[in-house]
């Protein structure tokens, strides 16, 4: 792990993939090396907290910096002659924003640096005092003036589902101390149902689907893959004591992701998808072997232990075996509405660290390979120790 590379990245992506994925083998394997590259790219990330509670969110390792960029949509730019630009009054997404805090904080708890949970403890707590709708938030924050972007989507797809997600996941790994997380959850929770749960004639049935309200406004019928991670985070707040209730939605949610595979002739989902009776129609029809559906059935199978979810697994499993898998690999697809479509040439990386991880523990019988006793997972499903001895304040 060199860094030498000229590229910049994403802040949120180099938290959660590679110093979540460092600090979560070091803790594994008891290999110091893994926790010595991980501070290493943790001291680059820190200057992305250098000028404010909300970090920049563009890392650059060859200069050792991290500032904003055109990526977050900023409204007005400064460039030189050379290029060199200085964006202002940008939006950031807020699912990159509030995902940071495990990572950070278990670097923190490995090595005893409290600088990486102190710059993520303000980013957390200025989140939590913005104004939501109903517990809900927005797709897009202004980071200068510490505030969600109104009229940006309400949904618990791109832009905020693993704000949501680890809502749950903060209050679980600081060992159920940080009751401020568990508060805002549950607010959400709450804001979900009421807001953004309908139901549709479905079929021969009746069917509570999820939907998102673009521009805080009239409901959509429209499901993103990416909110299928939900189920999956209800059922595990369910196993920690949370409301029964939350159990009920998640297994109404994850029947509408499972839809979304078993409608479409190559047994695959669609990144966006309208539910249209008396059927489903992809709005973006292309397939990138995401993990959020499995995710949640290995969830909903260890919590409820009923066999459907294995099934309705093994039956996306084969999907992929029939569409995407090749030669040397598998392969995004461009239209899962196309039993004959021509693959687009490209593996994500989170279909090996997540989405066949998920898989294997779905159908695994000893619980013991990942026990949740002690264990939480990051959004890339990289196993962080839960924090049970606090030598400084991690949270």
């Amino acid at each position: 792990l060199e860094n030498s590379t000229k590229n910049s990245a994403s802040l949120f992506e180099v938290v959660i993939r590679v110093i979540g994925a460092l600090t979560s083998t070091y803790h594994l394997t008891a290999d110091r090396f893994f926790l010595d590259k991980a501070k290493e790219v943790g001291e680059v990330a820190l200057t992305c907290f250098k000028d404010g509670v909300i970090p920049h969110m563009e890392l650059s390792f060859i200069e050792g910096t991290c500032k904003r960029n055109s990526f977050q949509k900023c409204l007005y730019s400064d460039c030189d002659e050379s290029g060199d630009c200085n964006y202002y009054y940008c939006k950031s997404e807020v699912s990159e924003v509030g995902t940071l805090g495990l990572e950070l904080r278990a670097l923190s708890y490995a090595t005893g640096d409290m600088r990486f949970a102190e710059s993520v403890n303000q980013t957390s707590n200025a989140l939590l005092q913005y104004k939501t709708w109903n517990g809900l938030v927005a797709r897009y924050l202004y980071a200068e003036e510490e505030r969600f972007v109104q009229s940006s989507d309400i949904s618990t797809g791109p832009g905020t589902d693993s704000y949501y997600e680890y809502l749950l996941k903060q209050w679980i790994h600081s060992n159920f101390k940080a009751d401020r997380f568990k508060t805002a959850y549950l607010k959400a929770v709450e804001g979900i149902e009421e807001q953004l749960m309908t139901t549709v004639r479905f079929r021969d049935k009746r069917l509570r689907v999820l939907g998102q309200r673009p521009h805080n406004l009239t409901l959509m019928v429209e499901l993103h893959h990416l909110s299928c991670f939900l189920p999956g985070t209800l059922a595990l707040g369910v196993y920690y004591g949370l409301p029964h209730s939350h159990l009920l939605l998640a297994e109404d949610i994850i029947q509408c992701c499972y839809y979304l595979y078993q409608s479409q002739p190559t047994g695959l989902a669609a990144e966006l998808s309208v539910f249209k009776n008396p059927g489903i129609v992809p709005i973006h029809s292309e397939n990138y072997l995401r993990p959020e559906t499995v995710e949640s059935l290995f969830i909903l199978h260890r919590v409820t232990k009923k066999q459907m979810y294995r099934d309705m697994g093994w039956k996306i499993f084969q999907a992929f075996e029939r569409t995407s898998r090749t030669c040397s690999g598998y392969t995004n697809v461009r239209n899962v509405g196309d039993a004959n479509t021509p693959p687009l040439d490209k593996m994500e990386s989170f279909f090996l660290a997540e989405t066949l991880k998920y898989l294997y523990l779905l159908f695994e019988e000893d619980e013991g390979v990942l026990s949740w006793e002690g264990w939480v997972l990051n959004t890339e499903a990289h196993p962080l120790p839960i924090i049970k001895q606090q030598r400084h304040i991690i949270y």
